[in-house]
């Protein structure tokens, strides 16, 4: 069982990653915003990130990439299409555009709690 952190603004599309993610045997933890995200992160152990792009964290970087410098692994999800135009330094860890296929996201998560069990 993975331990995943979902932090995603809108409540109806939390509840759904949520209740999928649940479904799928993960132990799903949600939050709304950065700060929520933080005081989980340094209350729980937690295995993998699952965030909204736009979800900023402290000095408007994204929480994806200050979990990324954490060593937690991160997954970003987004609605809009991803800007090329951003440095390198600024650009998220592996996205999922809105829409996207649970399928997919379920095999990566797959892989982190395996990776996870090895460490």
């Amino acid at each position: 069982m993975t331990r995943i952190l979902l932090a995603e603004s809108d409540q109806r599309i939390r509840q759904f990653f949520a209740g999928i993610l649940s479904d799928c045997g993960h132990a799903v933890e949600t939050c709304a915003d950065a700060v929520e995200a933080a005081t989980s992160l340094s209350t729980r152990e937690i295995d993998v990130v699952v965030t909204d792009l736009v979800l900023e964290h402290s000095h408007k970087t994204s929480l994806a990439l200050n979990c990324e410098a954490l060593g937690i692994p991160t997954f970003t999800l987004s609605g809009n299409k991803f800007r090329p135009d951003l440095a390198p330094a600024e650009r998220p860890p592996p996205l999922f555009e809105k829409p996207f296929r649970f399928r997919d996201l379920q095999t990566v998560l797959e892989v982190v709690a395996q990776r996870s069990e090895l460490a």
